[in-house]
């Protein structure tokens, strides 16, 4: 017996370890909430199970390898409260919030030696009939949501992908992680596929169940906080902790949608409708896609777009049929649930297990450059070319730059709702959003891939307004990086036209900092 007491005391000793020793205060903070909360506390360990899980839930392995100092499980707005209380005791502990875990930035939803707050418990969503409203709380997946809501034939403007596979032995989600996440989308903007009829997801929020920096509980809205409403629609969680959105729902049925792969041979056909389309689509604002260049390893190229209409059948002429006269290799676009749709759309993406990285731009539409989209992935091309063909090949997986239309209507939608901290407007032009993605296997290759990443957007910094000049347009075009899709060193809040505006705001509402200098992510 002693000799296992001796075991079992060196294998605990060696995790804390190799987990790294936090500070007595973030020990002590850890321990007040573990006994405030009882059973809503996991803590590293090598029996820690649960802890293990938690840990695991990022959609970028890299992410997989911080470790918290413990992870508090909330299941309510009074949970976090205290748990906000507690670490306002604390001035030097930091700490994260995570709802899906999708965002590939270090720091952003984690936090080494830290306490983590994931909002796992914090799931699903509900129809109110009499007010014509959903309630929708920050964790789980988007497939969460849709489904709860679908029994009652609406949905709300929200992700496009989404897939929950459940243990078949008990009610306990299995290794799933990181797909797009339920807060962390409605509190970045959120681009959806009802976004041309919707505006953005976070344009539909009317009201934010919010545990302030101070800890207090306020049912933030437009009514009784305008300002602080626009604020929280796009500026993500620097404003305080949302335990439940009320939003405005979209009435629907059947939706017809998927994926369709092509090879490279068919490029300037695809790039020719994607031209079409966005400078055109947005005259029927039920189509929406998603058009992905990848570049793979040995000189292998593919594009795979991303269909959908709402309605149980596509039309047959206009800019998005135009695409369905060209020959794909793969096809899965059906009438089916939206709930369906998007478990579909979120099954390839589920299986990339890799290192990865967001990075974005926006750029203008520009009628007279049809060439843009491919000198766009010729670039991606290039720039990714030794890193995925030297040896070994297995450490890249895949880059790849994803072509979201931003047609002008969802700015006219936005501020129709009450304008959003992206700066969205009726007289916007229709624009694109940029987001290229890296996929890689090797710790050492992390510098590597964000170079390619910075060196990519860097050439699009020269030559956009060479494009815009050339074309006659203004170069004052407004054109706000997109935050749910940034990278950790662009400056996301500083490219929006309100940021002076809103950055007072955020200094009143958390005047020592709670959000703004103990947590990551994108600040004021």
């Amino acid at each position: 017996m002693a000799g296992l007491a001796f075991l079992v005391s060196a294998l605990l000793l060696g995790a804390q370890t190799a987990y790294g020793l936090p500070s007595d205060a973030t020990t002590q903070a850890c321990n007040e909430i573990a006994n405030s909360l009882p059973g809503k506390t996991l803590s590293p360990g090598l029996l820690s199970v649960e802890y293990q899980y938690e840990t695991q839930q990022y959609w970028a392995t890299n992410l997989r390898e911080i470790k918290p100092a413990c992870v508090v499980q909330p299941n309510s707005a009074q949970d976090v409260s205290i748990v906000i209380k507690i670490l306002n005791k604390y001035p030097t502990v930091r700490f994260a919030t995570r709802s899906g875990g999708h965002d590939p930035n270090k720091d952003h939803s984690t936090v080494q030696d830290g306490v983590l707050i994931t909002m796992t418990d914090l799931a699903g969503a509900s129809y109110d009939a009499q007010e014509d409203v959903a309630y929708v709380r920050p964790g789980g997946e988007w497939n969460d949501v849709i489904g709860d809501l679908e029994q009652s034939g609406v949905a709300i403007a929200g992700g496009r992908l989404g897939i929950v596979i459940y243990a078949p032995w008990q009610d306990i989600r299995l290794l799933n992680p990181g797909l797009v996440g339920v807060g962390g989308l409605l509190l970045g903007g959120g681009l959806s596929f009802l976004s041309a009829q919707e505006g953005l997801a976070a344009d539909n929020i009317v009201e934010w169940e919010t545990i302030m920096a101070n800890g207090s509980i306020v049912n933030v809205n437009a009514v009784r906080h305008p300002d602080l409403a626009q604020a929280m629609r796009g500026s993500s969680n620097q404003f305080g902790i949302v335990t439940q959105f009320k939003a405005k729902v979209h009435h629907m049925d059947d939706v017809w949608g998927g994926s369709c792969a092509y090879d490279e041979t068919k490029a300037d056909e695809l790039y020719a409708a994607l031209h079409e389309f966005v400078g055109h689509g947005a005259e029927d604002p039920k189509a929406a896609i998603i058009f992905t260049d990848l570049v793979l390893g040995v000189g292998t190229r593919s594009k795979l777009i991303y269909y959908f209409y709402d309605g149980p059948t596509p039309p047959t002429s206009g800019p998005f049929a135009q695409f369905f006269n060209i020959l794909n290799l793969a096809c899965l676009p059906k009438r089916q649930k939206y709930s369906q749709l998007l478990r579909a759309n979120g099954e390839p993406v589920r299986l990339l297990n890799a290192r990865s990285f967001f990075r974005t731009k926006t750029i203008p539409y520009i009628a007279s450059r049809p060439q843009m989209y491919k000198e766009i992935s010729e670039k991606l091309a290039n720039t990714t070319a030794l890193f995925l063909n030297t040896p070994p090949v297995v450490r890249g997986v895949q880059f790849s730059v994803d072509f979201q239309p931003l047609p002008s209507v969802i700015g006219k939608k936005s501020a129709a709702k009450g304008g959003n901290a992206m700066g969205l407007g009726a007289s916007d032009p229709d624009r694109i959003v940029l987001i290229y993605q890296g996929a890689w296997n090797l710790p050492s290759d992390d510098e590597a891939a964000f170079k390619i990443a910075r060196e990519v957007t860097s050439w699009l910094d020269e030559v956009v307004p060479q494009w815009m000049a050339e074309a006659g347009m203004p170069l004052d075009t407004y054109l706000p990086l997109f935050l749910n899709d940034a990278m950790f060193d662009q400056p996301v809040l500083q490219s929006y036209r309100d940021y002076e505006k809103f950055k007072a705001l955020q200094r009143s509402v958390d005047p020592d900092g709670l959000f703004s200098t103990r947590t990551g992510g994108f600040k004021f």
